[in-house]
């Protein structure tokens, strides 16, 4: 969820074409998640760190509404952190180039017209997301977002807009931040460990003079 300032456009779209209706995976020159329109590319490393975290999500969530039956979509709109927690939410990707960064093609946009053979006519690749539709949706598409681009600069111009400085963008704009984690728990699980140590080193020297 966000927190909505002003909606730039709101409009209904055609439906979907019935083939998008599917989720599947491929392994190609690398591998492909399929989900209605949208494909999400991943190196093989990537795809792993993925898929054991969805899985891991699954199990919590699954855990979660077992003993909250209570739950009701679209009635509890407080962002439960169950699948991983906060920690999950607070770490970033290890399997790719950098966090924030993807293995192919991580700063690309370009646009297509396919051959009159493929089955989605307009391919939209986002960095390494695909958006594929019609060439009707294409012109729904590209018109609202003309019109969402007009109303947000027709806004910029009558408001002050200045985007706060949220503590996890500042945090995970640093590529030193994996590396200055795991510096962090290191330190930690060092001391633990010294600790450990002293004080096992005591009780035993309370056993010894005891004998």
């Amino acid at each position: 969820m966000g927190d909505i300032k002003l909606i730039l456009l709101n409009k209904e779209l055609p439906d979907r074409e019935l083939h998008n209706s599917r989720l599947f995976i491929d392994l190609s020159e690398n591998i492909h998640i399929h989900h209605r329109e949208l494909r999400l590319m991943f190196g093989v490393e990537e795809f792993f760190e993925f898929t054991s975290i969805v899985c891991r999500g699954a199990k919590e969530i699954k855990r979660y509404l077992k003993k909250h039956p209570e739950y009701k979509e679209q009635e509890i709109f407080d962002g439960i952190l169950v699948a991983g927690g906060r920690q999950q939410q607070l770490t970033s990707l290890k399997q790719s180039p950098k966090p924030h960064q993807s293995k192919y093609f991580p700063d690309r946009l370009q646009i297509e017209l396919q051959e009159e053979k493929v089955i989605d006519t307009i391919h939209i690749h986002y960095r390494d997301y695909r958006l594929v539709m019609n060439i009707e949706t294409f012109r729904e598409f590209v018109g609202g977002m003309k019109s969402a681009l007009g109303n947000l600069e027709k806004f910029l111009a009558d408001h002050d807009y200045d985007e706060n400085l949220h503590s996890f963008r500042r945090v995970v704009s640093t590529e030193q931040w994996s590396q200055a984690r795991n510096t962090w728990w290191r330190r930690l699980e060092a001391r633990i460990k010294n600790k450990m140590k002293k004080l096992l080193w005591k009780l035993k020297a309370k056993t010894d003079m005891g004998r």
